[in-house]
């Protein structure tokens, strides 16, 4: 989990619970105040007037960008323009930032003379004097702690967009963490699969296909960059959920791939793709 500003002792005890509330070390921390925060430059759809500590937030997302899905936990509940360039801003994998903000509307740990952050850093205190004493030593320990168990009531609220901008609109989904054993990583895992079912993803490469066709070049794997990269289309918790979506439409003769070279193979119309074929070997497939 990274932050993007400097720590004090406090800080460093919040972002291990931060860490340890995540369940994986792959993360960003948004900590950005308000005062902070950056401002559409007028009449630019583009550029922006930013702080210096939101160039250290774009450092830290910048090194995170890579595709795979990452949480994005912000200190503080953001407005819907905010929420965009936070995730969408600068970003070559947007649909792979996993945006989480407190439940809670007048939170901000952001502010540390705010009423919520003074009680979150009291339990950070608290918290190093357990750590010092190693009653709690070992891995997430701060989940066994008053400050765990506060952390999980304060986040939070998965932020996700409900289709491709600008038309999409966010969708906040409340997140209930049970005890330490919890983990944001755990919980939000299971409601992908529940929100982006395969059929979600059938549809989506369906309609790009039919809308959009340029998209769709080289072999089968490429075709999920699409959906790593455009917010608002089905984020992709399993790589195969396009690979199997681009399956389907060759199955019903909307599309064809080729094995390509001298005495090439092609799936498409009439042509299914034999139910037997590995989807490693599918996936190398060129979309026609």
């Amino acid at each position: 989990m990274a932050a993007s500003g400097p720590s004090s002792e406090e800080e460093r005890i919040l972002l291990q619970g931060l860490q340890d509330l995540a369940g994986a070390a792959r993360g960003v921390v948004y900590d950005v105040p308000i005062h902070d925060r950056p401002l559409r430059l007028p009449l630019s759809p583009v550029y922006l007037e930013g702080s210096a500590s939101w160039r250290r937030f774009l450092r830290a997302r910048r090194a995170l960008d890579t595709g795979h899905l990452t949480l994005l936990l912000s200190l503080r509940r953001l407005p819907e323009d905010e929420r965009r360039l936070v995730v969408d801003w600068g970003t070559a994998h947007a649909n792979a930032f996993l945006l989480v903000e407190p439940s809670e509307p007048g939170c901000d740990l952001s502010d540390p003379h705010s009423p919520r952050a003074r009680e979150v850093f009291e339990l950070c205190r608290q918290a190093a004097d357990v750590e010092a004493s190693g009653a709690h030593a070992g891995e997430r320990w701060t989940a066994h702690t008053p400050l765990g168990e506060r952390l999980r009531e304060l986040f939070g609220l998965w932020v996700w967009w409900e289709a491709p901008l600008p038309q999409g609109r966010t969708h906040e989904e409340p997140l209930r963490l049970g005890g330490p054993s919890d983990t944001l990583s755990v919980h939000l895992l299971a409601l992908l699969y529940e929100r982006f079912p395969q059929e979600s993803f059938d549809a989506a490469l369906a309609e790009l296909q039919s809308t959009e066709r340029e998209l769709f070049g080289g072999d089968v794997a490429a075709a999920r960059s699409v959906f790593r990269t455009r917010l608002g289309l089905p984020i992709l918790h399993d790589s195969r959920a396009v690979d199997r979506a681009v399956r389907r439409l060759v199955n019903l003769g909307r599309m064809s791939v080729t094995s390509g070279g001298r005495n090439a193979v092609v799936f498409g119309p009439e042509h299914p793709v034999p139910d037997d074929m590995p989807d490693e070997e599918f996936e190398r497939f060129e979309i026609l």
